[in-house]
């Protein structure tokens, strides 16, 4: 990816694979909504509290759109995090912030086979701990650290980490220590008035 997008800032991390509600009600991202509709664009949605020298952000594709309010044009979607990049460049040419970004790639795409079979052990305990069902097999856990997020409420913190990381050994060995620290969490408070059992909130 080496292009323009709509840029959307908001105070949260989007990562590949997570998907995220959101309801527009600005008139211009409304208007970005609206073009991106029209013309079956990804918009990237920046971290506006980030205060690093690089912008990294993750481009969102609408995935669905819920509802919209004819009387006030606002929007009701669902976004999938689709690619990683970073922004090279600002364009302010339209009502909405867009920027010429290019792919934030790994430099390390090499996968430690044990490390990531160490982590979905960590991940199926959390799930059974919170309730899944026994008959969830080890064999369809998840194949990759984007894969293993997209199915915990991690914190931004972490999820920037994460969003950074240029390795996926880098990122399995995060999302490994989550999840230790989730179960001993859970194992010490009651899941039922430690929010847990809304995946909510894992932290680094």
């Amino acid at each position: 990816m080496n292009d323009k997008i709509p840029i959307f800032s908001l105070p949260l991390v989007l990562l590949p694979g997570e998907k995220l509600p959101l309801h527009i009600f600005e008139s211009k991202y409304k208007k970005m909504i609206e073009y991106c509709l029209k013309h079956s664009q990804k918009f990237g949605i920046i971290n506006s509290k980030n205060n690093d020298t690089l912008s990294i952000g993750c481009t969102a594709e609408i995935s669905q759109v819920v509802g919209a309010e004819g009387s006030t044009g606002e929007y009701d979607i669902i976004v999938t995090g689709v690619e990683r990049f970073i922004v090279k460049s600002y364009n302010y040419s339209k009502d909405y912030k867009q920027a010429y970004v290019k792919t934030w790639q790994d430099v390390d795409d090499s996968i430690d086979e044990i490390l990531l079979q160490e982590t979905n052990v960590f991940l199926y305990e959390v799930l059974m701990k919170l309730g899944a069902s026994s008959k969830i097999a080890q064999i369809n856990m998840p194949k990759a650290a984007f894969e293993i997020s997209s199915m915990l409420d991690i914190d931004k913190r972490a999820k920037k980490m994460l969003l950074k990381s240029q390795s996926e050994k880098d990122r399995l060995i995060i999302l490994k220590r989550i999840l230790k620290k989730a179960i001993v969490k859970i194992d010490y408070e009651d899941p039922l008035q430690s929010g847990y059992h809304n995946y909510s909130q894992f932290e680094a």
